[in-house]
């Protein structure tokens, strides 16, 4: 039975991923801050100082899944933000991920998820993408026989907050005329996204291999 390990997990998308390993014939450890919700029965809770993870025991691992992401609005995403937001988005999204991916290849993983992002690309003017992109560099120079990278567009059904609403609706409108190479800028449904990744993720395809939009309707 394998063992995966799950970074992310209390996250909108995380904890989805979450839901659907607990569907599988695997044995899953979730590092969080806090307590999770519905924790399947096949998964074990680890609570977590992520600032100090240099000290945390990690469990055997088979693969590992890497879902953090420091919290942004719409605004964020689109190039507007300060400072202070930058630095904890490089800490969350890039050091402790990288930190906790050379880690996990350390105990044994073989294969690796990256939730990264459409559009991500290390020489990128737009802060949020040109992060994701440094960091799928920096996974790809780690020696994992298995490297997955999902690159969602904008994931619609949060319906917490106004901006992402508002988004949902955008992209209901903006989706259709997306085609040909720019179809990979299509949204993408929490109900899809976290089955595709779960299901791709799986096969253990060797290499390097990227997933989009298209890969996502496909799966599932």
């Amino acid at each position: 039975m394998k063992n995966k390990l799950l970074v992310g997990a209390t996250g909108f998308l995380g904890n989805r991923i979450l839901q659907e390993l607990g569907k599988k014939d695997c044995l899953v450890t979730a590092f969080s801050r806090k307590n999770i919700k519905n924790l399947p029965k096949n998964a074990t809770e680890k609570i977590i100082n992520f600032d100090d993870l240099e000290l945390v025991n990690f469990p055997k691992i088979d693969h590992v899944y890497l879902a953090l992401g420091c919290p942004l609005f719409l605004h964020n995403l689109a190039g507007f933000i300060n400072k202070d937001l930058k630095n904890n988005l490089y800490l969350v999204d890039y050091k402790y991920q990288l930190t906790i991916a050379k880690k996990a290849l350390e105990v044994g993983a073989k294969s690796i998820s990256l939730i990264s992002a459409i559009g991500s690309n290390s020489s990128s003017i737009n802060y949020y993408l040109r992060t994701k992109g440094k960091l799928e560099n920096e996974i790809k120079k780690l020696g994992f026989e298995s490297i997955n990278i999902f690159r969602p567009g904008h994931i619609v059904g949060n319906k917490d907050r106004f901006d992402t609403v508002f988004a949902d609706l955008m992209s209901a409108i903006t989706d259709p005329f997306l085609l040909g190479p720019i179809k990979k800028f299509r949204s993408i449904s929490i109900q899809d996204l976290p089955k595709a990744v779960v299901n791709l993720s799986s096969q253990e395809k060797s290499g390097i291999n990227y997933y989009e939009f298209i890969d996502f309707k496909k799966s599932n």
